[in-house]
């Protein structure tokens, strides 16, 4: 049999980065892309790109940039009209100034104040801090690419509170907004041609049959490598082919109420008033949207360095202290970042207070019952490490009080059980015995997740509380004592 060799000089990738054609960060290069009609009256695309110190103009989907290679990958995106979104002459100015001057002729926190000052002039918030919130999610929907991940915005008031006047507000400044109905093919459209901020409109009937394939998108899509969607369709040639599109980036949400708790753990909430003013409608002649989306493309091009750079610093120095973790720190990173450039500290921290109390109300605040069930099981251990506990065993620990529905049989409660038993992965195994299943806890894990849910008013395990209370009587059993006395004494 004849050796086949292979020939690695005939196999050539593309060494370079590969970008995104309506918004992207890659090194020391970003990019703004958009779609135009030229004079001979066929739709072109431009390119704008911050190459260093340089912002330049290209039409060509590759270039070079010290010593790198960048491919635009168009491939079938439509993008964003430019004659829309931004006025042509403002750009060309800007690019002139700013490469011949080296000047940056910008000044971002008059841009954050101008928008601050638009949010009040069309909508009320509940607080001061929330304008200053909300109008750094705006300046982050042309930044998002820079983030790991960017938080949702969740727009919650009763009816007739303004929920769609601030939708239609958002509209006009957020990059590549599109306001549209809840569907897989819009989301993806949007997302992936556009890297446009998705609005949706009464969100609440995300949570009804048949959006189960849609939320499991939505749910992953606020992280960078998430919400990857996979799309396979006949061609005209016959076959099959597939692609790939993105669903990363900006979204928000209006609702009278609650929104999945898988979503709602991924927002910030800003929750709006009903007002006594009549607000003037965002509608393209109310302002000059072009000017002001003009200073935030702008902002992008010339700050984004800086605010990468940033990021990176907050990421490490949270990650020393532990101050904030977990997802609470992931969607907090890119508002302090902008907040950072526009802010004091001061009032840093009061933002920084404020949208962890808005998060807060996004926390999932499990039931009466499954409370019980986790401290039931608490409760089991005794001086023992591990338990070894069957459904029924647990149920009959459970205050009948719990059960919302009173017409459950044995059988179907011990069912529910099983579900909050997975739900909060309290078992660490489970077993097959002759009186039917049963799970294993091993202490360590079920006091870590009581600790989490079993909190009381002040924000004291239910559990701990009642061991502190134990530990007290046992060393001081005197003042238990006088305390049960006064307690008895008539007033």
């Amino acid at each position: 049999m004849n050796e086949i060799r292979l020939d690695k000089n005939k196999i050539e990738c593309f060494k370079g980065e590969f970008l995104h054609p309506s918004l992207d960060v890659k090194n020391n290069v970003a990019i703004l892309g958009f779609r135009f009609i030229a004079k001979d009256l066929k739709e072109k695309e431009i390119f704008i790109a911050t190459m260093g110190e340089n912002i330049a103009i290209h039409q060509d989907n590759h270039f070079e940039f010290e010593n790198k290679r960048y491919f635009i990958e168009i491939k079938g995106r439509l993008l964003a009209r430019i004659e829309e979104r931004w006025d042509l002459e403002n750009l060309f100015t800007f690019i002139e100034g700013y490469n011949s001057a080296k000047l940056n002729a910008l000044y971002p926190k008059k841009i954050f104040e101008e928008i601050k000052g638009l949010s009040k002039k069309y909508i009320e918030l509940e607080k001061e801090e929330d304008y200053s919130l909300i109008t750094s999610w705006i300046i982050g929907t042309y930044l998002f690419p820079i983030f790991s991940a960017y938080p949702f915005l969740h727009i919650k008031a009763p009816k007739q509170s303004g929920k769609s006047q601030c939708l239609n507000f958002l509209k006009q400044l957020c990059f590549n907004a599109v306001k549209a109905k809840p569907s897989l093919p819009a989301l993806s459209d949007t997302v992936d041609s556009l890297r446009g901020t998705y609005l949706i409109d009464q969100a609440d009937v995300l949570k009804r049959k048949g959006s189960e394939e849609l939320m499991e998108i939505l749910t992953d899509s606020y992280k960078k490598e998430g919400g990857k969607r996979r799309i396979r369709f006949s061609e005209k040639r016959g076959g099959w082919k597939t692609i790939e599109q993105e669903t990363y980036s900006p979204k928000a949400f209006a609702s009278v109420g609650e929104l999945s708790e898988d979503l709602a753990d991924r927002c910030l909430t800003i929750p709006l008033i009903k007002s006594k003013k009549n607000f003037p409608e965002p509608s393209e002649e109310s302002d000059d949207w072009k000017e002001i989306r003009g200073n935030l493309y702008k902002t992008f091009l010339t700050q984004f360095s800086l605010l990468k750079s940033s990021y990176e610093v907050f990421k490490i120095h949270y990650r020393q202290n532990s101050e904030i973790i977990g997802r609470d720190l992931e969607l907090w990173l890119p508002m302090e970042t902008i907040l950072k450039l526009n802010t004091e500290e001061k009032e840093l921290n009061q933002l920084r207070k404020r949208f962890r109390q808005l998060y807060g109300y996004t926390e999932y605040e499990p039931s009466e019952l499954e409370k019980e069930a986790i401290k039931s099981v608490y409760d089991s251990f005794d001086e023992k490490e591990a338990v070894l506990l069957r459904p029924q065993e647990i149920r009959e620990r459970i205050n009948e009080d719990a059960w919302e529905d009173k017409c459950l049989t044995l059988h179907q409660k011990d069912i529910r059980i099983g579900y909050i038993i997975k739900k909060f992965n309290l078992s660490s195994e489970k077993k097959t015995t002759n009186k039917g299943v049963a799970y294993l806890f091993e202490k360590e894990k079920v006091e870590k997740i009581n600790n989490l849910y079993c909190k009381d008013e002040n924000n004291t395990s239910l559990s701990s509380l009642s061991a502190e209370s134990s530990e007290n009587t046992d060393k001081n059993p005197e003042k238990i004592s006088e305390n049960s006395n006064a307690t008895n004494t008539p007033q």
